[in-house]
């Protein structure tokens, strides 16, 4: 019997040896992991669970980005200056704009006056439905926002245009400064034109269609009298949870090389990575190559961006903020790409008093080798918003800066950020 006895002991022992050694080498992995900056699939397993409440980003259709809409017919246009992609109000024109991208034809370059010509309104003229992003990006990437798929090549398009003419639709897309293209499409003139008929025509017009008010601006300033100004919201940059930040970048958040700078700013060390947290919510990242991917190796642009859009989602989880980040601008210079950001709510875009953008990432391939996020909080401040400037007064300031787009939008003055009429 004492002989079983020992056996059995010896046996228990050897298990529990075994389940203490295993335990050791998990953690010793985890810290090396965390050390060595580490950002494969394994180091995320141990990503605090703080980081991961991040909006789902699984394709661009899930992305949101501010556009205003123009539908315009025989007897006017309506206008939303508010709109964002994914949101209720695009839901219509977003559709249209979906099976036009999708069944386009051969496309061929075309002159702006004929882009200008087939948004015309009038007795003789057809019926269109107007997108302008804002600035220049991707046709790919807008058309992704749309849920479509564009194989017509590569280009950046600002201003987009579906004009109905005898029994079908023409595509314009226009970089909205000299490079117009236009081709056919499959859909039909009647879905635009029963589009058009859903809305009150007439109350929204563009600076071109009253060039003696409105000449000394950009012609395709677009107005509205049925715009409702929103609350103004409440703004802050302080960092609520320094430890997710630095989880959700793979940094280990209870490491030991960090030190704090005479400015207050906090730097972490890793290996070849560096990220400082400023005092002001402004956060940098610097990287070698391979240490913080945004996609596989090899991964298209489209599949790119959405790694980086999941990536910020998962730093702004962080601060709970209303605004959402939206794609400003792409920089293409070899294998390096830099990616500009910036905040809108509602569908209009936040303007930060410094001029900077609200993130800024430089990609080598898919990895990213600098990262720069300026973290603000938005919350709606009240009920009621304040009074907007009225459009004949914006106007007679605009005439400071002739040629210039007047347009609305938020301006983070600091603590706060109000709707303002903005010459840009």
């Amino acid at each position: 019997m004492d002989q079983r006895r020992k056996k059995r002991r010896a046996v228990l022992q050897n298990i529990a040896i075994v389940l203490l050694t295993v335990s050791a080498v998990a953690l010793c992995v985890q810290t090396q992991f965390y050390n060595l900056g580490g950002s494969s699939a394994f180091s995320d397993l141990f990503v605090s669970a703080a980081a991961q409440k991040t909006p789902s980003v699984s394709g661009l259709s899930d992305l949101s980005a501010p556009v205003r809409i123009a539908v315009s017919g025989a007897y006017g246009r309506w206008a939303d200056l508010s709109a964002a992609t994914g949101s209720e109000a695009f839901s219509a024109p977003g559709s249209l704009l979906m099976e036009a991208v999708g069944s386009a034809g051969p496309v061929r370059e075309c002159r702006t006056e004929e882009f200008r010509a087939a948004l015309r309104t009038g007795p003789d003229a057809g019926v269109s439905v107007y997108f302008d992003f804002g600035s220049p990006l991707p046709v790919s990437y807008l058309a992704g926002l749309a849920g479509a798929e564009w194989t017509g090549g590569a280009m950046n398009v600002r201003r987009v245009l579906l004009a109905a003419e005898g029994g079908s639709v023409r595509l314009f897309l226009w970089d909205g400064e000299t490079v117009c293209r236009v081709c056919s499409t499959a859909l039909p003139a009647q879905s635009v034109e029963e589009l058009a008929a859903s809305y009150p025509l007439g109350s929204a017009w563009f600076a071109f269609d009253q060039p003696e008010a409105c000449g000394h601006v950009d012609p395709y300033s677009l107005f509205s009298e049925q715009f409702t100004p929103p609350p103004a919201l409440s703004a802050s940059g302080t960092l609520s949870d320094a430890s997710a930040l630095m989880s959700a970048l793979s940094f280990n958040p209870h490491t030991n090389f960090r030190y704090a700078e005479a400015s207050g700013a906090e730097v972490v060390v890793e290996g070849e990575r560096t990220l400082r947290i400023r005092t002001d919510g402004e956060v940098t990242y610097q990287g070698g190559k391979d240490a913080l991917r945004a996609a596989p190796e090899n991964a298209g642009q489209a599949q790119t961006l959405v790694g980086v859009f999941q990536l910020l989602s998962r730093l702004l989880a962080t601060q709970g903020s209303a605004a959402e980040l939206y794609l400003q601008d792409v920089q293409t210079s070899g294998s390096v790409r830099t990616l500009r950001f910036g905040y809108h709510s509602g569908g209009l875009p936040i303007r930060l008093s410094s001029g900077s953008c609200a993130a800024e990432v430089t990609l080598d391939g898919q990895s990213v080798i600098q990262l720069t996020l300026r973290l603000r909080r938005y919350e709606t401040a009240g009920e009621s918003a304040e009074p907007l400037l009225p459009l004949t007064q914006a106007l007679s300031i605009a005439r400071r800066y002739p040629g210039r787009e007047l347009a609305l939008c938020y301006v983070d003055g600091g603590g706060s950020a109000s709707v303002q009429w903005l010459a840009e």
